[in-house]
């Protein structure tokens, strides 16, 4: 057995380059296997073993034989190491699974094989490879996106029509229970100019309530700003230089380069939108899905991420929102906060869940938060002022995390409301009622009209903070 204990320990050292997916990922599950935080390194192998990681599906054996976060098992040790090295048939990989079956009987080999016939279809890799990337649609054939029911066009930002510039920024944000865009950001914007005035469109955008009454989180719309006229030749112009930009974008992406396999995905997606100008370049969105994926294999989590997104949209692919998430966490488990904030905002939906998984989604909005991503901080500090769970709130902390001004972020109501609730829960009902009173009176300037505003300023007043979600 000594023996067996060398060769896994040396495995978990090579077995990083043996990853086809996700090798950035599993760097950063094996941080925390290494800082013997076993039962989120747990989380962290499971969660890439279901994009078809062979590394973590092989570490998880490990730990199985070890009893690291789980009941020592060896039987089932030597299985999943089994399954990790169907196909590849590494030299490593074989010792160490022969090691461990040498030292079986009769009896535990022949639960071994009943055990493989069991798990191996949860955990082979080729079928995980199968079923795990979208299934193509065209645009035209792909669910319909929620469209306004009121908008009004965007200023054209003058020194912009003038200089002949067309101009897009993507927006992202909540749809409330109410139809109001609430959370607002922009991911991406020609310019200032644009992104000045596309927040402003943004925030007059009115919806259908959604029908189950639950926020609809992560909502994207374009909103592009098109020249005509007299300007329409130097639009032309530019258009021309964005195609072999493109095209010189493809080279590198089709040289195997899996940053700017991400990056020419993003820019199919966000230039779709002038597709009448780009008419040669290929801007369906399940295009953008075969170099979102590509990277994605790479272990690029921001490509995770957007690859995970549209299949939960159902974006140039059949909706999957099972793969979809599976794409999100493997992104999350890389540090990338939009991902973290897109976990924790599934939980949310839920109208109950465990003190665990209460504090799941504290962890995850604590690493996302340690970006500059102010919806993860909004998110954070507003479930340490209303949690139901005594253990989990505190006041002063969410007070410190809205210390700062908001950075691309234009929901100033909700800041308020948060920071309401943060001295409610502190005590200082004073200056809830306060904060509380502004919100409502900022609220009713947009034209809103949201009953939760006044409920919790009535809470404030009777000296009672507010307990549960934002929506």
């Amino acid at each position: 057995m000594l023996r067996t204990r060398i060769v896994i320990a040396t495995l978990l050292i090579q077995t990083l380059s043996f990853s086809p997916i996700s090798y950035a990922n599993f760097d950063k599950a094996m941080k925390i296997y290494n800082a013997k935080n076993f039962y989120e390194a747990k989380k962290s192998f499971e969660a890439l073993s279901a994009i078809g990681d062979r590394s973590s599906l092989f570490t998880l054996g490990v730990m199985h034989q070890r009893g690291e976060a789980f009941e020592k098992n060896s039987i089932k040790a030597y299985v999943l190491m089994k399954i990790a090295n169907d196909g590849l048939d590494d030299e490593s990989y074989t010792q160490t699974a022969n090691s461990i079956f040498g030292g079986f009987d009769d009896s535990q080999k022949k639960k071994a094989d009943e055990l493989f016939i069991k798990i191996n279809p949860i955990y082979n890799i080729s079928k995980i490879s199968g079923n795990i990337f979208p299934k193509p649609l065209n645009d035209e054939d792909c669910p319909p996106e929620a469209t306004p029911i009121r908008r009004e066009p965007p200023r054209f930002p003058y020194t912009q029509l003038r200089a002949g510039r067309f101009g897009v920024s993507i927006m992202e944000f909540t749809i409330s229970p109410e139809g109001y865009p609430r959370d607002i950001t922009v991911k991406k914007s020609t310019n200032e100019n644009f992104t000045k005035a596309s927040v402003a469109a943004t925030k007059k955008y009115l919806y259908k309530s959604p029908l189950d009454g639950q926020p609809i989180y992560g909502h994207r719309v374009a909103i592009t700003y098109k020249i005509r006229g007299k300007n329409g030749e130097a639009a032309v112009l530019r258009t021309t230089r964005l195609a072999k930009q493109l095209n010189k974008l493809k080279k590198y992406a089709n040289s195997g380069n899996t940053m700017a396999q991400y990056h020419y995905a993003s820019d199919l997606s966000i230039f779709k939108y002038f597709k009448s100008y780009l008419k040669e370049i290929d801007l369906q969105y399940k295009t953008a899905n075969e170099w979102f994926a590509k990277s994605a294999k790479s272990g690029l989590p921001e490509a995770q991420y957007e690859l995970g997104r549209n299949m939960l949209k159902g974006r140039g692919c059949e909706v999957d929102v099972v793969n979809g998430f599976k794409w999100i966490s493997a992104a999350a488990i890389g540090g990338y906060s939009p991902a973290q904030k897109t976990l924790a905002q599934s939980a949310l939906l839920k109208s109950q869940f465990s003190f665990e998984k209460s504090l799941a989604v504290i962890g995850w909005l604590r690493n996302a938060a340690q970006s500059k991503d102010f919806a993860a901080k909004i998110l954070l500090a507003w479930e340490l002022s209303t949690s139901n769970e005594k253990e989990i709130r505190d006041g002063g902390e969410a007070l410190t995390l809205l210390d700062l001004e908001p950075e691309n972020y234009f929901d100033e109501v909700r800041v308020i409301e948060t920071k309401a609730a943060a001295y409610a829960e502190i005590g200082d009902f004073r200056k809830a009622i306060r904060h509380q009173k502004k919100a409502a009176r900022i609220a009713k300037k947009l034209d809103w009209s949201i009953a939760l505003i006044s409920e919790r300023l009535v809470l404030y007043k009777q000296k009672k903070a507010y307990r549960g979600p934002y929506y």
